[in-house]
């Protein structure tokens, strides 16, 4: 038996599901410093609209443009101008530790030059370079990824280079205010790619941002405040909402085994989630009925439901050991209610510091 997505008043977004016994459709979504790699000018619209800033980081694998402050990114010593640690090879970290050996993220035609915001790109994650980790895409002035560097720029101002405001009026704090530490790289969280960072306020246990060198991720928003500290973060960034907003929409397929799995794009500050669940005909009134706990936060999970309701909705729920996220919006675009019944692996429910 295949699983069924079946639309029903009230239910729609966020990543819920419902599941009968014919068919499936997704269902619709509503709404280092891990390393210090600061490459020392995104490119980015210049002032004029004509002036770009260094579009690659090194221009003869010498001493120049990015490589002139940041060092050799392929040496097996890299000393961080961050802690004066010896990182290793930030070239393999990228490459093995976060890219499971795909070049193609990074790169565009040869190996050299590097481009720092465009790549040939890979299966969900664009062709946008080191930008793709580096910047963010609602900092976006232009075309391609022009603009997503105005955090990078500003961190540099604020740590005293201030070159970026010869062409990047963004560079300077008092002309722009980047988006806050909690807005996700385009390259975070995505499906596929369950090692690179997932939240830019890189909250414990996991500390995603974190690959090399001290406990500490990037500044994304140029303030010089790091992961929980930052003020956007809150004094304990909650987890967010599964599949939500931009992220990759939930899907669910039942196998053979009579088992459904499911993929979808982990919540920021999750660390595990929990699958609600209830039957069909009364999902309009989201009549919880139980529980599947800690299914893990990897992005996917083979889930074999009860064999009672035989028809049933279900919604993926982020938590992060301690309280749980959002359940998503429905059509309206109302928060749909925490599950308060069920008593297997009860959350409290935190919107009001959620970290999206």
């Amino acid at each position: 038996m295949r699983a069924r997505a079946v639309r029903s008043r009230g239910a729609e977004g966020g990543g819920m599901r419902r599941i009968e016994g014919k068919r499936e459709r997704p269902a619709r979504s509503a709404g280092d410093r891990w390393f210090v790699f600061w490459a020392a000018l995104l490119v980015a619209a210049g002032a004029t609209g004509a002036a770009l800033a260094y579009q690659t980081y090194s221009e003869n694998r010498d001493a120049t443009n990015c490589r002139a402050c940041h060092g050799d990114f392929r040496s097996n010593h890299y000393i961080s101008n961050t802690d004066g640690q010896d990182w290793g090879n930030l070239h393999n970290i990228h490459r093995y530790d976060m890219l499971d050996g795909e070049c193609d993220a990074c790169h565009k035609g040869g190996k050299f030059p590097v481009r720092i915001g465009e790549s040939s790109g890979v299966a969900n994650l664009p062709p946008y370079g080191c930008s793709g980790c580096h910047g963010r895409a609602e900092d976006g002035s232009g075309t391609g990824t022009q603009g997503f560097g105005a955090g990078l720029r500003q961190h540099h101002w604020r740590a005293g280079v201030t070159e970026c405001g010869l062409c990047h009026p963004d560079a300077d704090p008092a002309s722009y205010t980047p988006v806050g530490e909690t807005v996700l790289p385009p390259y975070y969280g995505k499906p596929g790619w369950p090692r690179i960072p997932k939240d830019p306020c890189n909250p414990p246990p996991d500390y995603t941002e974190n690959k090399a060198g001290a406990l500490e991720g990037l500044d994304n928003d140029g303030d010089l405040s790091y992961d929980t500290a930052d003020p956007d973060c809150g004094p304990s960034a909650t987890p967010g909402e599964v599949s939500g907003g931009s992220l990759a929409q939930m899907t669910a397929e039942r196998l053979a085994s009579g088992a459904i799995h499911i993929t979808y794009a982990p919540a920021c500050a999750a660390t595990d989630n929990v699958i609600e669940y209830g039957p069909l005909d009364q999902v309009a009134s989201y009549a919880y009925s139980g529980q599947e706990c800690a299914i893990g936060n990897s992005g996917s999970y083979d889930w074999m439901p009860p064999s009672s309701p035989a028809s049933l909705f279900f919604v993926v729920v982020a938590n992060d050991g301690s309280v749980e996220g959002s359940y998503g919006v429905d059509s309206g675009g109302a928060e749909r209610p925490e599950d308060t019944s069920s008593t297997l692996c009860p959350f409290p429910q935190d919107l009001a510091n959620r970290c999206d």
